[in-house]
């Protein structure tokens, strides 16, 4: 549906360049159309896919102990086992899946995903700034050991929870110049933005109950040390991205200052970058680039004062 819905206004925004005609102050267009000065704030309508990148970031924690692993994404590749073979190689360059690149049909319109404030610098030019944010913030709970020594009265022991944060972000500044048509409620716009996009993800172990036992220590106080002194518990990844993109949209005034619209991005050029940290080793970087037509479709709804 939001693909054949944007084929139909992409179509729109295109002839309304060439219906275009200018009308007096005197009409009562002048009720509805954007005035130099004014400002306009809108609410954005769509899949969070839209703006943000996967919001199941754990992938990007490095996984590994003091006795082996490797640091990398699920599906990167990893030397096989002397057959000449390597695990996940055919796979390993596919990174969509982590940085949210999908199609038109996987939006959802009954989620809001950000908000818009735009200026419009003269009646026909509008500057604007998008924004979305989705923080989560969990404490830490150490693992408490059961209580066995007496059979029928067992204390259960309680589970740790890692203290996690996610923070997942984006912003965008652009500018759209506005068309006039016969009806002076419908008002079309093309215009061009650039924007910035972070996500990031840190833990923190605590107390586990998990201990390690040097066997090459003689030392008997050595042996079940806890796991957080041959390995640190802190771990972290993050992606962030620039794009660039055109615009274009439609807006009908519902009522004067009252706007329900649509927009999207008819071409749209990413370039991503994701870190995976572990503590004292160096980052393990990958990089991807995106080219794409009819991206971030959305509706909108908006006031214009």
């Amino acid at each position: 549906m939001i693909k054949k819905l944007s084929t139909i206004l992409l179509a729109a925004c295109m002839a309304a360049p060439s219906m275009a005609q200018t009308y007096s102050s005197n009409d009562g267009g002048v009720l509805y159309a954007p005035q130099k000065g004014q400002w306009q704030v809108s609410m954005f309508f769509g899949g969070s896919r839209s703006t943000f990148y996967n919001e199941n970031t754990s992938y990007l924690l490095p996984d590994f102990t003091n006795k082996g692993g490797a640091v990398g994404l699920p599906n990167g590749g990893v030397p096989g086992t002397g057959d000449g073979e390597t695990v996940n190689g055919l796979t390993s360059g596919d990174l969509s899946k982590y940085l949210n690149i999908s199609g038109l049909n996987n939006n959802k319109l009954t989620n809001i995903v950000g908000f818009e404030g735009k200026y419009f610098l003269s009646d026909c030019w509008d500057i604007n700034m998008q924004f979305s944010m989705d923080i989560n913030l969990t404490p830490k709970k150490d693992y408490i050991e059961a209580e066995t020594t007496v059979e029928d009265m067992i204390i259960p022991a309680q589970k740790f929870i890692n203290a996690q944060m996610t923070n997942n972000w984006y912003v965008s500044l652009g500018s759209n110049h506005y068309f006039k048509t016969a009806n002076a409620r419908i008002h079309p716009y093309l215009g061009a933005a650039v924007g910035f996009q972070m996500a990031r993800i840190e833990t923190a172990e605590p107390y586990t109950g998990d201990t390690y036992k040097d066997e090459d220590l003689d030392d008997e106080d050595a042996a079940g040390l806890p796991t957080q002194v041959y390995l640190s518990g802190s771990r972290a990844g993050q992606m962030f991205g620039i794009k660039a993109a055109g615009v274009a949209g439609i807006e009908y005034s519902i009522a004067p200052g009252l706007v329900l619209g649509f927009q999207f991005q008819p071409l749209a050029y990413r370039y991503d970058i994701i870190q995976i940290c572990p503590k004292g080793f160096d980052r393990y970087n990958a990089s991807h680039h995106n080219i794409k037509l009819f991206d971030m479709p959305m509706l909108k709804l908006g006031i214009r004062f």
